[in-house]
């Protein structure tokens, strides 16, 4: 495990914390990882490390706000690499399902423990969001400009799209007692995904 040098600046402390509690988080979750099995990892005492994230939550929003950055740099560089708003648009569905399945499975909290944790990186929740419909509202724009996308508001449009795709991920999970995806899940929750965005981009190419 990476060990903290007492010359490094607060900046990488914080950067080697983070990538340390991702590891831990993606290994056993949020509720089976302690902050002083970190504080271990790091070779760092348990004090220190409420020196730099006062509990548990605002380390694991720190590190969903990472792991979120490099989701949106993905993204961002297939957005470049692919020409056709309708394979953007699934390709984006896609990512993003891989990536919240990476998220959750940081987690595997209970449904009750979700509750009292999402509060406490609502706010990174949000701004996500408006991050990704940027990205989306691009793509809708691109279709517009080579007339197979007719779109009245693609802002409103844009969230509708996020709303229904968060929709898809809640009926996988929503009877089970943990938010972990299981790989078979995950196949029929892909195979859903894809059947979905096809209709929605069907939608997208009626002129109303």
């Amino acid at each position: 495990m990476s060990n903290i040098k007492s010359g490094s600046d607060k900046s990488d402390k914080v950067k080697l914390i983070i990538e340390a509690s991702q590891r831990r988080f993606g290994l056993y979750g949020i509720e089976k990882t302690s902050m002083r099995e970190i504080a271990d990892d790091l070779k760092l005492s348990k004090a220190s490390l409420y020196y730099y994230f006062p509990d548990k939550e605002s380390l694991y929003s720190a590190v969903v706000r990472k792991e979120q950055a490099e989701f949106l740099d993905k993204i961002s560089e297939k957005i470049l690499s692919f020409h056709e708003p309708e394979q953007l648009l699934l390709e984006y569905a896609n990512a993003r399902l891989s990536y919240f399945r990476i998220l959750l499975n940081l987690s595997r909290l209970r449904f009750e423990d979700y509750s009292d944790l999402r509060p406490a990186f609502r706010e990174t929740i949000l701004l996500f969001k408006e991050k990704e419909k940027e990205i989306i509202i691009k793509i809708f724009e691109k279709g517009m400009s080579k007339g197979i996308f007719y779109i009245n508001d693609p802002d409103s449009t844009a969230s509708l799209f996020l709303d229904l795709l968060k929709g898809l991920r809640i009926s996988v999970v929503n009877d089970k007692k943990t938010l972990f995806i299981e790989q078979e899940e995950f196949g029929k929750l892909l195979e859903n995904t894809n059947a979905f965005t096809k209709i929605f981009i069907n939608g997208l190419k009626f002129k109303h």
